[in-house]
């Protein structure tokens, strides 16, 4: 029910920027605009698991996320944009709310274009812990992608777009081992690990 909530209030959110923001007869000094998105990413690859008992295994990376988000900024030209977006992450094994910068780039002058973008930031929350792995905080995102824009109002553009994601994961665990004098010790080991999507999003763009 709270990961429902967060969803609601995050759309939400994004909706309101856009009703508040409408305003036909103002002039600003420079164009405000508002994304709101939900998407869908797939895990890619494989992962090492922590190390039990001398063994260490490589696993498929079977996360799947289900975002939402909405991103406000500027248009600093008439093709480019650049702005502060924020989110939440619903993993299959975990929570994230991502913190990040992102920048546009129209590859056409016009209301119907192609469009590749990036967005770098950081990701706050928990991975949960599983038989394979302890559970771990995020870290550094990057995600680039491209897709297709198309207006469907005066001031409205729907979007479809492919991307790639990067997630760092950083986690730590305690190992035990057996020394050479045959005495017993735990070791606290403290490692990343980078998670890696390839997604599809849908989204709403206001300017």
């Amino acid at each position: 029910m709270n990961r429902l909530r967060i969803l609601f209030i995050l759309l939400l959110s994004g909706l309101c920027n856009v009703v508040s923001a409408q305003d036909p007869d103002a002039k600003p000094a420079f164009q405000y605009f508002n994304k709101t998105e939900v998407g869908i990413g797939l895990g890619l690859g494989k992962l090492k698991t922590d190390i039990r008992n001398g063994f260490q295994m490589t696993v498929k990376n079977d996360q799947i996320i289900i975002s939402a988000q909405t991103i406000n900024g500027i248009v600093i030209s008439g093709r480019a944009g650049l702005g502060v977006g924020l989110g939440a992450e619903f993993w299959q094994k975990g929570m994230f709310y991502p913190v990040f910068a992102h920048f546009y780039y129209d590859l056409k002058p016009s209301d119907n274009t192609p469009f590749a973008y990036i967005n770098l930031g950081q990701a706050f929350g928990k991975r949960d812990s599983t038989y394979y792995y302890a559970s771990g905080k995020g870290g550094l995102l990057l995600s680039i992608g491209v897709g297709y824009k198309m207006r469907i109002g005066k001031r409205f553009q729907f979007e479809y777009e492919v991307f790639y994601r990067y997630q760092a994961i950083q986690s730590t665990y305690r190992q035990y081992y057996v020394a050479s004098d045959s005495t017993e010790h735990f070791a606290t080991i403290d490692y990343k690990v980078p998670y890696h999507f390839a997604g599809f999003k849908i989204g709403v763009l206001f300017r």
